[in-house]
């Protein structure tokens, strides 16, 4: 995080999560370690929220930034410190996909499962 620009943790676990999948088309083990290192940042402080009183899971989420939707803390330049619907469900989507594969399970789809 900056005090310049905001930094949009729930497109980072978008992005591990596709990196995720496309590691399992390609075999290519870079995409996969890429993927385990955003999850593994995403789920330590600053960005998981140890806050009981905080409704969400991933911190420092951007809703909107060009419309001005997103909440900017007194004294700081960019938002940070929310979280998104969208952040803490791909969060926990990328965290079972990844938790359903190390243990041999069957990846539930709308079209059937998918065995990796």
């Amino acid at each position: 995080m900056n005090k310049w620009e905001p930094v949009d943790s729930s497109a980072a676990v978008i992005a591990a999560q596709g990196l995720w999948r496309l590691s399992g088309l390609l075999v290519k083990s870079r995409y996969r370690q890429a993927a385990l290192t955003i999850l593994a940042t995403a789920l330590n402080q600053p960005y998981l929220s140890t806050d009981s009183r905080h409704q969400g899971l991933l911190l420092h989420s951007v809703y909107h930034r060009p419309n001005g939707w997103d909440y900017i803390a007194p004294g700081q330049k960019v938002p940070n410190g929310e979280s998104s619907m969208w952040g803490d469900y791909h969060l926990r989507e990328l965290a079972l996909l990844i938790l359903r594969e190390a243990r041999g399970e069957v990846y539930l789809t709308f079209f059937g499962g998918v065995q990796r």
